[in-house]
């Protein structure tokens, strides 16, 4: 009796073996495809989906526009100048 049941297990992981081989052959072959896709239409989609796959989601370098280095600069400003006012507040506190 236990021998018929190490023959049924075998059995089993025998065919669940042969199960993921053919998987795994199916998406071996589905890459080759999507390879072969790629390939044909040319750097530029693979350039995209690099940058894609690298979390970037233009695929390229990112600009900002002038209205907004603008706002971001006058931002800056109005920080520095709080600084400022507090270290003469500060200096003319100490006089």
């Amino acid at each position: 009796m236990a021998r018929n049941v190490v023959d049924n297990v075998m059995q089993a992981l025998a065919k669940a073996k042969r199960d993921l081989v053919k998987e795994a052959q199916k998406i071996a072959d589905d890459i080759g495809k999507i390879d072969a896709f790629l390939h044909v239409r040319g750097k530029g989609v693979r350039r995209r989906l690099n940058a894609a796959a690298k979390g970037s989601k233009r695929g390229g370098k990112r600009r900002i526009s002038a209205a907004g280095r603008a706002r971001i600069a006058a931002a800056q400003r109005r920080r520095w100048a709080k600084v400022r006012a507090a270290k003469k507040a500060k200096a003319s506190a100490k006089a």
